[in-house]
């Protein structure tokens, strides 16, 4: 009888789990809709060339399709089919365009697969969202030991732009490594969660930490990259039904049962720091790290007007321009993939699209202030 009852908890926090997914999931691709759709000024770049020449109702179909079973997760009994369905279908929809690669949608279906491949086992579930969690947290502090993140996000970002710090106070009080508190203490935490029996505690402070980035960068704060604020919210309500009750010591069995999702979340994100894995799916967030694009132009172009920078740009010295971040954020409310081969491909895009002006595409590391031309 304990067992069965222990099993019908299990069950009910991967019900809750999921049902907490597909709520901010729909909300999250309501809110960043025309990153799904084709109709945009943005450029929709598939990893595959011959992937361009799919017509943009399917685009819209598989959007469609997406909100609809996540509707029926939300609403409906979860059944094992339902899933597979919006798993494929997401799958097909991030397969036509490299933007639609982003980390919270690369979390949300890692969590749609695990439960699909583990339906009748929720022990299971619980404890691969335990060790993914992990991840999330250990590769998401290792990304930001660097002093990009400590010029860019912590200075520029939090101490600047969010506390209204001077940088005489900045100096004066030798601010700028405190910053190094924030990556510091999100692996220790990470650690912690991995090896301490009391993790419900530590997934406490984990809420914590989220909840101060909501208020740094969310409606109250900064109003800076509006679609995370779901993911934060989202990450609260996992910890809090993944840490509800105690989770099991992950045992050698285990591990040897579950080895690709372990090479998927510890293994390949260390490609990363070689470039040889894709950083959002490493969890590379607010590190700093990585250049950014500016498309110049030797006119201004009437339909991307909203989107150029301001005059005073250094990049395109004075020039018209418009930095690639900016206007993925403004139109489609998601980032651009941090990859070169990504912003290769944009940039051959670009002058194809608008060859009949004078186009510069530059590469700028705003660390180092290196410029690379493409």
């Amino acid at each position: 009888m304990y067992k069965r009852n222990i099993l019908a908890s299990e069950k009910q926090q991967v019900t809750y789990l999921i049902k907490a997914v597909a709520f901010f999931w729909l909300i999250t691709k309501i809110w960043s809709y025309k990153t799904w759709i084709t109709d945009r000024m943005y450029p929709v770049i598939p990893p595959l060339e011959f992937l361009q020449y799919i017509p943009g109702f399917l685009h819209e179909f598989l959007f469609g399709f997406s909100l609809l079973a996540l509707l029926m997760v939300l609403f409906l009994k979860t059944s094992r089919w339902l899933l597979i369905s919006l798993f494929l279908s997401e799958l097909v929809s991030c397969s036509l365009d490299t933007v639609r690669w982003q980390p919270w949608e690369y979390m949300y279906m890692c969590i749609l697969l695990v439960t699909i491949i583990n339906f009748h086992k929720p022990k299971s579930i619980v404890l691969l969202m335990h060790m993914f969690l992990v991840s999330v947290y250990l590769f998401s502090g290792l990304h930001k030991l660097n002093r990009s993140f400590l010029s860019l996000a912590w200075m520029n970002m939090i101490l600047i732009d969010f506390l209204g710090l001077s940088m005489d106070i900045i100096l004066k009080y030798k601010l700028f490594f405190v910053g190094l508190i924030i990556p510091i203490v999100e692996l220790f935490l990470a650690i912690l969660l991995l090896l301490s029996k009391s993790k419900k505690k530590i997934s406490y402070l984990l809420i914590i930490t989220h909840l101060v980035i909501l208020i740094v960068i969310g409606p109250f704060g900064l109003q800076h990259n509006s679609v995370v604020w779901f993911w934060n919210l989202t990450m609260i309500f996992i910890l809090l039904i993944i840490y509800a009750k105690p989770i099991e010591p992950v045992t050698k069995n285990f591990c040897a049962l579950n080895f690709y999702w372990l090479i998927l979340w510890f293994v390949l994100p260390i490609l990363s720091f070689f470039g040889s894995w894709y950083q959002y799916f490493s969890f590379n967030l607010y590190s700093g790290k990585g250049d950014q694009m500016y498309i110049c132009f030797s006119e201004k172009e009437e339909e991307l007007k909203p989107y150029f920078e301001p005059e005073t740009n250094i990049v395109c010295k004075g020039g018209k321009c418009i930095n690639l971040q900016n206007w993925a954020l403004s139109e489609i409310k998601s980032v651009p993939l941090p990859e070169n081969e990504i912003y290769t491909k944009i940039a051959a895009y670009m002058k194809q699209k608008y060859a009949h002006t004078k186009l510069k595409i530059i590469l700028y590391n705003p660390q180092t202030q290196k410029r690379v031309g493409l």
